[in-house]
C-alpha cells in the first residue's frame, strides 16, 4: 500500500494506524499535482478522500492518476460539491444562503461564519464539468457516481448533519481508466475540450 500526502504528520498517523491493521505501507510526502515518483501504470486502485478542493486546478491531479493506474485500473475519490462551497451564512429564518457565485475562481474567501471553511486551510470551488468532465477527458470511464448521505435529523440547525438535510455537501465517483490509445502510449494525446452533437 502507498500513501500520498503533504503533510508529515498525516504521513505518520497512517504509518501508525497501517502498522495497528497490520498493512504495510509506502509514505510518499509530495502533493496530489505530483506524483513523479511514482512509475506509471504502477497501480490497480488509486482511493482519494476528499482532498481535491485544496488545489486550484483539478486537472494536474487527473492526469497523475490517469498516468499511474494501469489500463482498467479504478480510481475512487470523494469531492466537495460547488454548491456546498458556495454556502456563505444561514438567515434569520435558519436558511442557506449560496453568498458565493458558481464561476468563483481562485481561493475561496474567508467568512465570518466559521462552520463553512475548514479552519487553516485555502479551499476552492469546483464545477461539476471539472470533477465529472475532467475524469473523462483524463481517459477515466466513469461507472458510478453518488452523493452519501448526510442528513441528521435530531440535531441542531449549527450542526453539519442539519445543513446535510438541504444540502448535499459531497459527490463520490467511482471511475476505470480506459485502456491506452496508441496516441496515448506515445503521449501525443491532447483534450480537444467539450464534445458536442453535430
Amino acid at each position: 500500500m502507498t500513501v500520498v500526502d503533504l503533510s508529515d504528520s498525516m504521513l505518520e498517523l497512517d504509518t501508525r494506524e497501517c502498522h495497528n491493521r497490520g498493512y504495510r505501507v509506502q509514505t510518499v510526502r509530495t502533493s496530489m499535482e505530483d506524483l513523479s515518483m511514482l512509475g506509471s501504470e504502477s497501480f490497480d486502485i488509486v482511493h482519494q478522500p476528499v482532498s481535491t478542493c485544496y488545489v486550484p486546478q483539478l486537472q494536474p491531479v487527473y492526469r497523475e492518476i490517469s498516468r499511474v493506474l494501469r489500463d482498467n485500473g479504478l480510481y475512487i475519490s470523494q469531492h466537495k460539491q460547488p454548491i456546498s462551497l458556495q454556502i456563505s451564512h444561514r438567515n434569520e429564518r435558519q436558511q442557506f444562503v449560496i453568498g458565493l457565485e458558481y464561476y468563483h475562481d481562485g481561493p475561496l474567501p474567508a467568512l465570518q461564519d466559521k462552520a463553512y471553511r475548514e479552519e487553516g486551510t485555502t479551499e476552492y470551488l469546483h464545477r461539476l464539468e471539472d470533477l465529472v468532465g475532467g475524469l473523462c477527458t483524463s481517459g477515466f470511464v466513469i461507472e458510478d457516481l453518488r452523493e452519501p448521505k448526510r442528513a441528521d435529523y435530531q440535531v441542531d440547525v449549527s450542526h453539519f448533519g442539519y445543513r446535510g438535510r438541504f444540502i448535499p455537501p459531497y459527490i463520490r465517483i467511482k471511475a476505470r481508466r480506459r485502456t491506452r490509445t496508441a496516441d496515448e502510449q506515445t503521449s501525443t494525446v491532447t483534450s480537444t475540450g467539450l464534445w458536442l452533437p453535430r
